[in-house]
């Protein structure tokens, strides 16, 4: 454990807050982890809720929705497009950072 870390640390361990600064270390990134897959699945579930659809069914719909522009442009249509583009940027990101909170969750 460098300098740095065991300065940061120590204080937890001296008020017992953690018996050693190995667990308390290993609690702080268990919190850390557990509360960085709320986060995420938040952002899943409130897009989910928002769209009434999962990830997949949304990409698959903004297919459709693009292909609809190319055939007729439609300026509102394409801002709206734009819009759910956001979205699911959003939802991807939130979707592949959970999955490696997850994983750094059950190793």
């Amino acid at each position: 454990m460098t300098d740095q870390v065991a300065t940061i640390i120590e204080p937890f361990v001296r008020s017992g807050l953690f018996a050693t600064p190995e667990k308390a270390i290993a609690e702080m990134a268990r919190d850390y982890t557990l509360r960085q897959i709320e986060r995420y699945k938040s952002v899943v579930e409130q897009l989910q809720t928002k769209h009434g659809m999962n990830y997949d069914q949304f990409e698959a719909y903004l297919e459709s929705r693009a292909k609809t522009l190319v055939a007729k442009p439609n300026a509102a249509l394409n801002q709206a497009i734009m819009l759910e583009e956001e979205d699911a940027l959003d939802w991807k990101v939130a979707r592949e950072m959970l999955q490696k909170w997850l994983g750094l969750h059950n190793e």
